[in-house]
C-alpha cells in the first residue's frame, strides 16, 4: 500500500483536531475582542459574562465559521502537504504558517464579499491577529499530529521540532 494511502486516516484526524481547535480558539478570541470593547467603554464584564458569551458563541457560529474555517485550512494545508516534497525541513513553520494564512484570507475574503467583517471581533487590527493566531495554533496541531510522509517510510510526528 503507498505511504500517502497508510497516512490517510492519522492526517483526517490530524485535519479534523486542527480545524476543531482552530475554530474552538477562533470563535473565543473573537468574543474576548469584542468583550474587550464593551469594558473600554466602561461596561463591565464579569467573569462569568465572559464564559458564558464565549460559549454562547462558540456554539451559534458553528454551522457557518466552523465549515467555512475548514475549508481554508483543507486548502492552505493541502498547499503546504505538496511543498513537504521540497521543504520537509520546515514543515511545522510552513503549517503554522499556513494556518494563519487561510484565517487570514478567508476573513479579508469574506470583508471583500460582503462589504463589512462578518467576524465582530476580528474588525481591529488586534482582533484580526488574534485570529491568525488561531489559525497559526490550529496549523502548528495538523502538523504535530499528522504523520510525515517520505519517501521510504511515515514517521508519526509527535515531537515536531522547528529545525
Amino acid at each position: 500500500m503507498k505511504n500517502w494511502l497508510k497516512a490517510l486516516p492519522r492526517r483526517l484526524l490530524a485535519f479534523v483536531v486542527a480545524s476543531l481547535g482552530g475554530y474552538l480558539l477562533a470563535a473565543a478570541f473573537s468574543t474576548q475582542s469584542v468583550l474587550s470593547s464593551l469594558a473600554d467603554m466602561g461596561v463591565t464584564v464579569t467573569l462569568g459574562q465572559r464564559l458564558a458569551a464565549t460559549a454562547h458563541d462558540i456554539a451559534g457560529m458553528t454551522g457557518i465559521f466552523l465549515p467555512i474555517l475548514a475549508v481554508g485550512f483543507l486548502l492552505a494545508f493541502l498547499v503546504t502537504g505538496l511543498l513537504m516534497r521540497w521543504l520537509d525541513r520546515w514543515r511545522t513553520p510552513l503549517y503554522v504558517l499556513a494556518g494563519g494564512v487561510a484565517v487570514l484570507t478567508v476573513l479579508l475574503s469574506l470583508k471583500a464579499s460582503f462589504g463589512l467583517m462578518p467576524i465582530a471581533g476580528a474588525r481591529t487590527a488586534a482582533g484580526l491577529a488574534s485570529q491568525c493566531v488561531a489559525g497559526a495554533i490550529a496549523g502548528y496541531l495538523f502538523a504535530l499530529i499528522s504523520p510525515r510522509v517520505t519517501r521510504g517510510s511515515i514517521k508519526h510526528a509527535v515531537a515536531v521540532s522547528f529545525a
